[in-house]
């Protein structure tokens, strides 16, 4: 399916009705398919169920030494994205937290949103205390807005891309879809009833990092990635004191997660 034509052609009708859509489709994210290497990983994780709000969350545990480790995938991701840096971890005596988000992965497969996402971090960054928090895209800013929340006292973090507004997440769909600016600020209305907390036009990492105590950051990105500019990246950067900017390429967005240029900055640089 075309969908910039089918919205093109719906636009035109109707534009609130198209912005429904739209917003229908970006509440339910599109689940990349599972690879091999995933699949192997799953199947040696300790598996259990959370409840939170309308959605049963699979949590996932490996390892279990001293140390403790979240990570937090992006959106239309899983936890299994991060299934070749699992080990590595686990190897450096790391007990590794993940989960699989709202409507993500093997959890409940319900309407939810980028703010959903963000108050389930919450609930993880709550239940225990971790040496190390990995983040990818989406996650990154899901993440930022849940320490923002609880002025969050990091104490060693690795960004794998991210953006530097929440607008920025808005814009992809515009692009997807071929909204107009009236179907775009149609959209933006929906978007900003799902929150009491947050104004998507104004959300951006420069008002919320502010709030969280950040120490031993790095933040990685490819300097070809298609999704993500590099200069998003480069801007959060600047506004983390002292953090480690790495620039890599051959490796684009996604496959950055199981890349060997980026396990081998994860050991050099995080795992310390």
């Amino acid at each position: 399916m075309n969908l910039k034509k089918v919205f093109n052609t719906l636009q035109k009708v109707s534009p609130k009705l198209a912005a429904r859509i739209a917003f229908n489709f970006i509440s339910k994210p599109k689940n990349r398919k599972i690879r091999t290497f995933e699949k192997s990983i799953l199947e040696k994780a300790n598996e259990s169920i959370i409840r939170f709000k309308k959605f049963n969350i699979k949590e996932y545990n490996w390892g279990a030494g001293d140390k403790k480790a979240l990570l937090i995938h992006g959106w239309g991701g899983r936890a299994s994205n991060f299934g070749a840096i699992i080990p590595e971890l686990t190897k450096k005596g790391y007990k590794v937290v993940s989960f699989d988000g709202p409507s993500h992965g093997a959890s409940t497969k319900k309407k939810t949103s980028f703010f959903e996402m963000s108050d389930l971090v919450k609930v993880f960054l709550q239940k225990e205390d971790y040496d190390l928090v990995i983040t990818h895209s989406m996650g990154s800013v899901f993440t930022f807005t849940a320490m923002s929340s609880l002025k969050y006292k990091v104490k060693q973090m690795i960004i794998l891309t991210t953006p530097l507004k929440f607008i920025e997440f808005i814009e992809l769909a515009v692009a997807e879809f071929g909204l107009i600016p009236k179907t775009t600020k149609l959209l933006i209305n929906k978007i900003r009833k799902t929150t009491t907390k947050y104004d998507p036009l104004t959300l951006n990492a420069s008002t919320i990092i502010k709030d969280i105590e950040m120490k031993n950051v790095t933040l990685i990105h490819d300097k070809f990635d298609k999704v993500i500019p590099i200069e998003k990246t480069k801007s959060v950067s600047s506004l983390i004191k002292s953090s480690k900017f790495i620039e890599i390429e051959g490796t684009g967005h996604f496959k950055m997660l199981w890349s060997k240029k980026v396990i081998k900055i994860i050991e050099q640089q995080v795992l310390v």
